[in-house]
């Protein structure tokens, strides 16, 4: 039962908005390390400076992937949600492990919490970066996997896509989604 696909994709114009800010940030710190190491003489912070550019600029390096590569964030077919938070490693989800999903935001960035039946099922098939990164999410009552929805081009048809291939599941209240995972 493969059946039609749909793909969600991110928002190029948000990415590249964000690119420019973290050229700015990178641009910015290589200005003040020089200042600290060679003007003012402070190598600590200086350093710290340095590392903070260098963050950006993985940052920047991980974006411009995204805007390079045309990998929807989302898919979904007849039997899988496909999540391609790391592009290189896809998760596939089964439409029957989705127990429900939780619309919530934070700072303004919206997101889809999956509840699943068995999650130590997928935790097992998750690569190691998105393990840390789960962790994170559930140490702070979130679900495991989370689908970025403020980020994509078409939010409000990812939502009316995921009620209608999940029939038997309501939209958890935030109370009542982490009230599941803690049972």
């Amino acid at each position: 039962m493969e059946g039609k696909v749909v793909d969600f994709y991110e928002s190029k114009k948000r990415l590249s908005l964000i690119a420019v800010g973290c050229v700015l940030f990178v641009l910015l710190c290589l200005y003040l390390s020089f200042v600290f190491f060679f003007v003012d003489v402070q190598y600590l912070i200086g350093t710290v400076v340095a590392l903070g550019g260098l963050f950006f600029l993985v940052c920047l390096i991980q974006i411009f992937k995204k805007l390079s590569h045309d990998v929807p964030h989302v898919s979904m077919t007849g039997d899988y949600l496909i999540i391609y938070v790391i592009q290189e490693h896809p998760v596939q989800i089964r439409w029957e492990d989705i127990e429900s999903y939780l619309p919530y935001e934070i700072y303004r960035n919206a997101f889809i919490g999956l509840i699943l039946k068995d999650e130590d099922k997928y935790r097992d098939k998750m690569p190691d970066k998105l393990k840390r990164m789960s962790r994170m999410n559930v140490k702070m009552g979130y679900p495991q996997y989370n689908i970025v929805i403020s980020n994509l081009k078409k939010p409000q048809q990812m939502l009316e896509e995921l009620s209608t291939r999940i029939p038997n599941s309501k939209i958890c209240a935030e109370g009542k989604a982490v009230a599941t995972r803690n049972s």
